[in-house]
């Protein structure tokens, strides 16, 4: 059976007038009597880079995604024209409308970020981790995100921003328009300095977390993919490191040894 026509729909659909950066396609499963696996791709671009969008993701969803799978690729406002947390709120309105116009069909969830976008994947992880203990809620939106999702794919990601800054000097003006110059914030905002030990809960003790560093990546070293896995680990969190040969930064999304990385983490998810 033929998997459905994407569909691109506004996250903020009572908000007028509408941005045209709070938007996502969705790519439906084939239909189905039983819920199935998600993946949601969100893209990089330093927080501020027009000519980084939802379409990036299009090539993951639609060469690795399985038949029977639904898939989503978003955007998000970018800076200078916002500052954190209007990116982080962006992509967690967009997962929420999912969730909520599609949640039957959802069995798990599988989360990849490229870059900035992985820095927002883990972000929204602990996000919602937050949420669904503050409000104890069983039944509302942030835990059923927290409990579907299963894995999270950081790819040539940033995660830690003050170790970014000092390693890469030139980067602190994207970062300063992303963040501002108060570098106490960009440490509170970085997933480096999250608490994931008390993080790690009974929905989430069994998600996994692959950080994918691709040595032709001409923009970022080891450094980051290398302290956030390292974090993780002493937290208790089923994290590793995949090192590939996928070329430089951006060409890296679009790799087969990223596909194949991937396909394991599928293959992981569908186990479950």
């Amino acid at each position: 059976m033929s998997r459905p026509s994407p569909i691109t729909a506004f996250y903020t659909p009572t908000i007028t007038p509408l941005h045209p950066q709070q938007s996502m396609t969705i790519f439906p499963p084939s239909p189905s009597t039983r819920p199935v696996p998600w993946v949601i791709y969100i893209h990089g671009g330093a927080w501020r880079d027009p000519g980084q969008t939802k379409d990036m993701g299009i090539p993951i969803l639609q060469q690795s995604l399985p038949p029977t799978w639904g898939g989503m690729t978003l955007d998000y406002r970018l800076s200078p024209a916002v500052q954190h947390p209007t990116h982080l709120d962006d992509v967690l309105a967009g997962l929420k409308l999912l969730v909520s116009q599609y949640g039957r069909l959802i069995s798990h969830i599988v989360i990849i970020g490229h870059s900035a976008g992985a820095c927002l994947a883990l972000q929204v992880l602990a996000t919602l981790i937050a949420e669904r203990k503050i409000s104890g809620d069983t039944r509302g939106l942030s835990t059923t995100l927290c409990d579907s999702i299963k894995a999270l794919v950081g790819v040539e990601g940033i995660y830690d921003l003050v170790e970014l800054g000092k390693e890469y000097r030139s980067y602190k003006g994207f970062l300063w328009e992303a963040f501002g110059e108060d570098e106490e914030l960009w440490n509170e905002a970085s997933p480096s300095s999250f608490q994931w030990r008390e993080l790690l809960t009974d929905c989430t003790h069994n998600a996994k977390i692959v950080l994918v560093q691709s040595t032709g990546d001409q923009l970022l070293s080891m450094n980051q993919t290398n302290v956030m896995n390292s974090i993780l680990q002493d937290a208790g969190w089923k994290s590793e490191v995949k090192v590939i040969n996928g070329g430089s930064h951006d060409a890296t999304v679009e790799s087969t040894a990223l596909f194949d990385v991937l396909s394991d983490v599928y293959n992981y998810v569908d186990d479950l």
